[in-house]
């Protein structure tokens, strides 16, 4: 509830301060209370594209999956063989952009944040997109675990400290609650492994031999 009200309070003296500055702001903004045709982005979206070009170097997918993300209808759920603009809105574009525009779509499935199923004769007929928040967060667990590598999946060592650094920071700005608790429950997880481990070590020490005072 705290959340909630210290959230209020930010917005309404940011609109305090945006009326002081622009002129008929309120009437000039796209606002999703009034206009239709919109989805919910998280706002570690660009962190998430940023981690997404890391991911895939040389084959950026941030723009893939914004577009993959906008044409749902804040239900995860694409048909894809009904959003034919797809590819071209992804940046690809020509007689190979389908083409091109699938690797991709298969770079972003190897990587967890989209499940792709077929659709009559469409391979590419219907995608879900679960929580893309939770898919990264357990992407860079994988990393830190696999240490230095080989890595799976591929990619993995591209992913940037900093980013997630930078991702974390953000969602704990905004109060993203799906992130802090996956977090916190990954760091639990490591102090309950720690303790796991150093418990036999602390059993197996060796007792110091007591020694009998010699004979006089």
């Amino acid at each position: 509830m705290a959340t909630t009200l210290k959230g209020k309070a930010v917005r309404s003296k940011d609109i305090e301060l945006r009326d002081t500055y622009f002129e008929d702001a309120g009437d000039r903004i796209w606002d999703r209370t009034k206009h239709h045709g919109f989805a919910t982005v998280p706002k570690t979206m660009p962190l998430l594209m940023r981690a997404l070009d890391e991911l895939s170097k040389g084959k950026p997918l941030g723009q893939t999956y914004f577009a993959l993300f906008c044409a749902t209808w804040d239900n995860g759920f694409v048909r894809l063989g009904r959003s034919t603009d797809l590819p071209y809105a992804s940046g690809f574009t020509g007689p190979r952009g389908v083409r091109g525009w699938q690797e991709r779509m298969k770079l972003l499935e190897s990587f967890g944040f989209v499940e792709i199923r077929a659709s009559g004769d469409q391979k590419f007929g219907l995608a879900f997109l679960p929580n893309p928040n939770i898919i990264l967060l357990n992407l860079w667990e994988k990393k830190m675990t696999q240490g230095k590598g080989p890595f799976e999946p591929e990619g993995l060592a591209g992913l940037q400290e900093a980013t997630m650094s930078a991702f974390l920071e953000r969602a704990i700005d905004v109060g993203a609650n799906d992130v802090t608790r996956a977090h916190a429950k990954m760091n639990a997880a490591k102090r309950k492994a720690a303790d796991g481990e150093a418990a036999p070590a602390m059993q197996a020490k060796p007792r110091p031999r007591r020694v009998k005072p010699a004979k006089e």
